[in-house]
């Protein structure tokens, strides 16, 4: 009777965050369990060194996926969001196809010819590479559907694509490798690969085949309007793009100064930090979409109360999560093997930056969908830069932990600068009343 009382009092945007960021936070949950389970499958089995050239595989494809995106997938959640209708949502799809084939190709073709004879400075065999190319247009195209979902609030769906679908399909295609040929130190990253071509498979049918029905027949068309559709989404990309940039040149450091083993330490402990960013990421699922539509009706005043309601819920699912992982980070390090005992003070350090960023709330998301994409990229790209900076002062002299203090300034620096931009131009701060 409770809950029908306070859910009566709701608005349909409150409702719809609640029910929405309820299906991402649920399936988000599973996807991380999933995500541990392979996680601990491969640190178990092979150590920290296997699973730090692995992590700095994945890091890798999601960068250069980044690039071949050139922000499509938040410009088409910021874009269908503000006006559903299937003709545009068909026509947008196909754009944004169009546009990440060609940027794939090029990219490809760029990093083969970067990577053909100095292979060795990123990856102990050019395997890995052989397979970023391969990879890198399905990977893209199953990011960008899943933004897709999310701007028409198909919560369910975005987060099987986001979330689950790959560690749950890369654990199976692990056990049929490891019960068919035996293992190797490539079976992971196999195993990863076919889990994400699956996935992306699954995308393409259901959303370009069920919402682009005239992708072919508009091919050339859109082909011609790849220079103009680029221009439109990469103030989108630079935001997204930044930070992975800025991970990926630090794991790199890492990778140089300290080796594979303090990289895969670095990586496991994020991997449990990022529990803190669940509620951010359910949350931020679908208010985005929200903010979107909101901006685009000239309601500042909505704006800021789902802002306020979704920083304010985020806040108290945190915190008490904070305190768990803190009181048991030498115990959750250890669940990774004998390598990663000594990473507890690792993780705690990470947890200071995480745990700003998710006191923040989704301010850079609320500003991207208040045309305010620019500003955000550039405060992205700033601290990205000091990051970097930061990391090849701090990791040759400090290493691991050298690592993790870079990656709090980033966050407390990102997080903050934008919360004084949204006090001083909308009159607020992300949290409180």
């Amino acid at each position: 009777m409770l809950a029908k009382k306070i859910l009566g009092k709701l608005d349909v945007d409150s409702i719809d965050l609640i029910k929405g960021s309820g299906t991402t936070f649920f399936i988000r949950i599973f996807g991380i369990i999933l995500l541990y389970v392979f996680t601990l499958i491969i640190t178990n089995q092979f150590g920290d060194e296997v699973y730090g050239e692995f992590s700095f595989f994945m890091l890798s494809l999601k960068i250069l996926s980044l690039l071949a995106m050139a922000g499509m997938d938040i410009y088409l959640l910021r874009y269908i969001s503000d006006d559903p209708d299937k003709n545009k949502i068909s026509n947008f799809i196909g754009k944004g196809s169009i546009a990440v084939l060609v940027n794939s190709i090029i990219l490809v073709f760029l990093v083969y010819l970067l990577t053909f004879k100095n292979f060795k400075f990123l990856f102990s065999e050019y395997y890995f590479i052989f397979l970023l190319l391969i990879c890198l247009f399905p990977f893209t195209i199953l990011k960008m559907n899943a933004q897709s979902y999310r701007a028409l609030k198909f919560t369910g769906m975005f987060s099987l694509l986001e979330f689950a679908g790959v560690p749950l399909l890369s654990i199976i295609a692990y056990f049929t490798i490891k019960h068919s040929s035996g293992i190797t130190d490539f079976t992971p990253v196999n195993a990863y690969i076919i889990g994400v071509l699956l996935m992306f498979l699954i995308s393409l049918w259901h959303w370009q085949f069920k919402f682009g029905k005239d992708l072919i027949s508009k091919f050339w068309s859109h082909l011609r309007d790849v220079p103009k559709t680029n221009k439109l989404a990469i103030p989108f990309l630079i935001a997204g793009s930044s930070i992975f940039l800025g991970q990926w040149v630090v794991a790199l450091v890492l990778k140089y100064f300290a080796g594979d083993g303090s990289l895969g330490n670095f990586e496991a402990a994020l991997r449990i930090g990022y529990l803190l960013m669940m509620p951010l990421v359910a949350g931020t699922t679908i208010a985005a979409p929200i903010f979107s539509r909101k901006f685009g009706q000239g309601k500042p005043e909505e704006l800021k109360r789902i802002l306020k309601l979704t920083t304010n819920v985020i806040f108290l699912i945190t915190l008490p999560m904070l305190i768990i992982i803190f009181i048991f980070s030498d115990q959750l390090m250890a669940l990774y093997g004998s390598d990663f005992t000594e990473s507890g003070n690792v993780l705690r350090i990470l947890l200071i930056g995480l745990f700003f960023n998710a006191l923040t709330g989704p301010i850079s998301v609320m500003l991207q969908m208040s045309e305010k994409q620019v500003l955000v990229q550039n405060v992205f790209l700033a601290t990205t830069l000091i990051n970097i900076v930061l990391s090849f002062i701090l990791i040759p002299n400090f290493g691991i932990i050298g690592a993790a203090w870079s990656n709090v300034i980033f966050q407390i620096l990102l997080n903050g600068i934008l919360l004084i931009y949204l006090k001083r131009k909308f009159g607020y701060f992300s949290f409180g009343k």
